[in-house]
């Protein structure tokens, strides 16, 4: 590699590091006495985990970094005028069989993968990832030019054959807000990742992400596709020149704050949508987590769009009383509908102040509509005594990897006819073995670098009123990232996780899937990935700087991926880093479609 290219990418590796002594926001600590939390500074004001883009907010919050992600700043003179060198430098790309699932051409990487199919047309898929081509270009500028500089941090993909090749692909429009005021003042906002894309029930897509300002406003948005969408002849980009305006997606504003000095965060949107065929048919639900400054805690928010996002309207939040109830430190709010069109949301409660356990994880349930949900119900407990498992703990990271994780938790319904339908099912990880990282300062018992983690898998069969003692899906290895899907036609249940079950150093890691046709009785797992994935080999993420197996470039590995199960074919978008981009691996949105 040439020393030029080699600046380069030392400097892409240390940008956010370098970076975080300018940009620690200058926010007054939480009032509380001993309190711990899950997140590096500055996100250690809030106890709860945070998502990687939720930790990248708080940074922007320093008037220092709006150089970057306003656009002001100047060009870097370590650009690479003569494009992509993949050849020559000893760097060739991995030949295996999932499908590169982006337009990119640059060496920026891309994490934090969803995946969406029409029900009623398989062959349109729509794939979204969090962009960080939007944080680098600012200050790589030149090396952006053959695949253009994007608009927000929320990519998206296209296929309309199915996932076997890439239609287009850009960025997710930034928008404006009016406020009330005289004069009327314009709040630029833009599309700040952490997507999650569904399939309307017209045959469009849905795609909720964060939106942040440039002066420190923050909020939950959704955009909508149209047609344009899936016409090769028009085009979907989104230009930085004119960031508002794109021929195949609209947005709306679903919750926030645009000033400058917001008491609060919002974070992690999840969607889901009605698709049966009740009074909401066509609703599309959106839950995300509710900071507040000043006190550490968080809730569970959710709203209620009409399918043409011409209104929302809050169900948990705002003025209505949270679904998270009495619990003070919730995250990862997530809601699904069943086919019937009844409303299930969950959550995971993260310890106490002064700890980081117990870990309760809850659901409740609405009617259609969810205006009426009733009591919170326990899905399970681990980490700590009185829990049902005492030993698991979550994982902050592993210590054998190095990029962060946490125990995410995801939720599916059986929206099948099958003996199946209406079951609930969950999964997620925690750490079973070792904890290197022990700190009489940060609780006693902070779990530390993971040694080797579980899957967990559970059912209910009442509408989440009872659930089955949690299975362990995983084998003896690193486990990280489950995501929950099921098929709608045959009500089989798929379980997708990372694993490193097929490296003896337990580093490496492929994805893999657990399959089950029982209702969860029992599984069967099956490899996805054809070849093991080296996750450092993007020089982006092997040098971190939190000691807790975290990475302060931008983005990280990813919090999550993401599947789809339809029609006896399972589609599976996740990050890997198979292939050369002038000069270096990458991290990149990968497609595998297989049969199972």
């Amino acid at each position: 590699m040439k020393p030029l290219k080699v600046f380069k990418v030392l400097a892409t590796m240390t940008l956010a590091v370098v970076l975080m002594p300018l940009v620690i926001p200058t926010l007054s600590p939480v009032s509380v006495g001993g309190q711990v939390s899950y997140n590096p500074p500055p996100g250690d004001i809030f106890h709860a985990p945070l998502s990687g883009m939720g930790l990248l907010r708080l940074v922007q919050l320093q008037d220092n970094v709006s150089a970057v992600i306003g656009g002001s700043a100047t060009s870097s003179s370590v650009s690479n005028p003569s494009g992509p060198q993949g050849r020559g430098n000893g760097l060739q790309s991995i030949n295996q069989r999932a499908l590169r699932f982006i337009n990119d051409t640059s060496y920026f990487p891309q994490s934090e993968t969803t995946i969406a199919v029409d029900p009623a047309n398989p062959d349109h898929v729509v794939g979204g990832f969090n962009d960080a081509k939007f944080l680098f270009c600012q200050v790589f500028s030149p090396d952006c030019a053959s695949s253009g500089s994007p608009a927000s941090l929320s990519g998206f993909t296209v296929s309309i054959d199915g996932g076997l090749s890439v239609l287009k692909g850009s960025d997710i429009p930034d928008f404006n807000i009016t406020a009330v005021s005289f004069p009327p003042t314009v709040f630029p906002m833009i599309a700040f990742g952490d997507p999650t894309v569904v399939p309307s029930r017209d045959g469009n897509f849905l795609y909720s992400s964060l939106a942040t300002s440039r002066d420190g406003g923050n909020g939950i948005m959704i955009a909508k596709s149209n047609s344009n969408l899936f016409d090769p002849n028009v085009s979907c980009v989104t230009s930085n020149i004119a960031p508002t305006i794109n021929a195949c997606w609209k947005e709306i504003f679903v919750y926030g704050r645009t000033s400058i000095f917001s008491p609060t965060l919002e974070d992690k949107p999840v969607m889901a949508v009605d698709h049966s065929k009740g009074p909401y048919s066509g609703s599309v639900y959106v839950g995300w987590d509710h900071f507040t400054f000043g006190r550490a805690t968080s809730s569970s928010y959710l709203a209620r769009c009409e399918g043409d996002l011409s209104s929302c309207t809050m169900l948990s939040g705002g003025q209505v009383v949270v679904l998270s109830d009495t619990d003070l430190f919730t995250a990862f709010t997530t809601p699904v509908v069943d086919g019937n069109g009844n409303v299930y949301v969950t959550w995971c409660d993260y310890g106490t102040f002064t700890s980081f356990g117990p870990v309760a994880c809850k659901v409740r349930s609405s009617p259609p509509g969810g205006a009426s949900f009733g009591p919170p119900n326990t899905i399970l407990s681990f980490m700590g005594q009185g829990t049902a498992l005492p030993y698991d703990t979550i994982t902050l990271g592993f210590a054998t990897e190095q990029f962060r994780t946490a125990s995410i938790p995801w939720l599916a319904a059986d929206t099948s006819s099958t003996p199946s339908a209406g079951n609930l099912y969950f999964t997620i990880q925690v750490c079973t073995s070792g904890g290197y990282l022990g700190s009489p300062l940060l609780g006693a018992d902070n779990p530390g670098n993971c040694g080797l983690s579980s899957i967990l898998f559970t059912a209910s069969p009442d509408r989440g009123a009872t659930w089955s003692f949690p299975i362990v899906l995983s084998k003896s290895a690193v486990s990280a990232q489950p995501y929950v899907a099921v098929d709608p036609t045959t009500g089989n249940i798929f379980v997708v996780y990372y694993t490193t079950q097929f490296d003896p150093f337990n580093h490496r890691i492929d994805v893999v899937v657990s399959k089950s046709t029982n209702g969860g009785s029992s599984f069967h797992q099956s490899r996805i990935t054809s070849v093991s994935n080296e996750p450092d080999s993007d020089p982006n993420m092997f040098f971190y700087a939190s000691a807790n197996g975290g990475s302060w470039t931008v983005p990280q590995y990813g919090d999550y991926f993401q599947a789809v199960a339809q029609g006896g074919k399972l589609w599976v978008l996740f990050t890997a880093n198979y292939v050369v981009e002038q000069g270096t691996f990458q991290t990149d949105p990968f497609l595998t479609v297989v049969t199972l």
